[in-house]
């Protein structure tokens, strides 16, 4: 599988500005200067911090990102993923200077460095820490050269609106089962909240669900919003889910970190690769006044047996039969032994937004068809939740027939 940059010249495709010759030179030099306050800083594998040492993708990762240009992936093998290839002859102060092992059978770089001009290149070594090399008077460097790598002008992300609202939450701890930005994510519960919050979109709860809805869209014609799926990562099949942010980038809540962005041109994540889906028609039926009513509740009001008001809580019929009597001013019996006999019959085929619907349970569980196969309705864990009947590996078997009130 190829992935292709994303850049017409020095601009970006969605929603960014190009930057003038002045300010790419601007930027040129702020990693440079950085690298050069650097020069002595011992070697230390795995090292990304200048207090503990480097190892030579760690450097460079950190001159770039601590003087704001330029957001890097942290493996030698994936920063070679980035950019456009140029000839040593063509190369600028700032390009990237990608280094082999001539020991290696695997034709990959293994070590990089940042191109200061005249030959030279600031780069950390195991012996010496960080230095500058003139390459052209060092046959050892020389022999293992590899490839330059110039850098695009800028990270190309998009200025969508819920690529801005998921910024926002960056740094978030991981914490496996939470959807909450107090507590912290895994990586379904960031994105169900972030599209319930920012877009008043329900989505099932873990990435297996989320898989099976949307529309499916190929990787050449992803664009920011879009999920990103990734399978075999900490259990068999579908298991890590995150949203592409433009630039080759996507936003996640990483196991091993937090909520972080990351490059689908990683190795790690090529070879996890699933697809990518566009989560369409998920929406609310906002405009019917049943479903409009019954959605201000969801997440907002409890479960009390005996309910029927939201001061005090609901049960599963009293929440339809206040629905109907507040959006529309009809009285439903008081139960969903009377409410199932109250409407016309319809199939589930022909399920509108408004009708009622009846889940099996103890006994039978109405709730309020909101469009996309989702029904509003009250539950003993949750109270006034949201629940796909597509998706849902509870509730998915338990249709039991629907009703439409005139």
């Amino acid at each position: 599988m190829k992935w292709k940059g994303m850049l017409i010249g020095g601009c970006t495709l969605i929603g960014l500005m190009c930057l003038s010759q002045s300010e790419v030179s601007a930027q040129t030099k702020l990693p440079l200067e950085q690298a050069k306050t650097l020069i002595g800083t011992p070697y230390q594998k795995g090292g990304t911090d200048p207090k503990k040492g480097f190892d030579s993708s760690g450097f460079i990762q950190y001159v770039f990102k601590k003087s704001g240009s330029f957001d890097l992936p942290r493996k030698v093998i994936d920063q070679y993923q980035i950019g456009e290839k140029v000839s040593w002859e063509k190369a600028k102060p700032g390009d990237l200077v990608f280094f082999r092992k001539l020991e290696e059978t695997r034709d990959i770089p293994t070590h990089v460095a940042l191109y200061a001009g005249n030959h030279q290149v600031i780069h950390i070594t195991l012996s010496q820490g960080v230095v500058k090399t003139d390459v052209s008077q060092s046959k050892y460097w020389t022999d293992r050269y590899y490839a330059v790598k110039r850098l695009p002008s800028s990270q190309q992300l998009s200025n969508h609106h819920l690529v801005k609202e998921a910024m926002k939450y960056l740094g978030v701890p991981y914490v496996f089962g939470a959807a909450d930005p107090k507590v912290g994510f895994d990586c379904s519960g960031f994105l169900q909240y972030l599209f319930e919050k920012s877009l008043g979109i329900y989505l099932p709860r873990n990435a297996e669900q989320q898989w099976t809805v949307g529309e499916k869209v190929a990787l050449n014609q992803i664009r920011p919003g879009d999920f990103v799926f990734f399978s075999n990562t900490y259990k068999k099949g579908i298991s890590h889910v995150g949203m592409y942010v433009g630039g080759d980038r996507f936003i996640h809540a990483s196991r091993s970190e937090s909520v972080t962005m990351s490059y689908l041109s990683e190795a790690y994540w090529q070879e996890k690769w699933t697809g990518a889906k566009r989560l369409t028609g998920l929406k609310l039926a906002q405009e019917n006044p049943v479903v409009s009513k019954a959605a201000t509740y969801i997440g907002e009001v409890p479960y009390v047996k005996g309910g029927t008001n939201p001061k005090t809580g609901f049960d599963t019929a009293g929440f339809t039969q206040y629905v109907y009597d507040q959006a529309m001013g009809i009285q439903l019996p008081r139960y969903a032994s009377g409410q199932v006999k109250a409407g016309t019959p319809v199939k589930r085929s022909e399920l509108q937004p408004g009708d009622l619907v009846f889940l099996k349970g103890t006994s039978l569980i109405p709730g309020i068809y909101a469009g996309s196969n989702q029904v509003i309705h009250v539950t003993a864990s949750k109270g006034v939740a949201m629940t796909n009947m597509k998706t849902s590996t509870y509730w998915k078997d338990k249709y039991e027939t629907a009703v439409r009130i005139k």
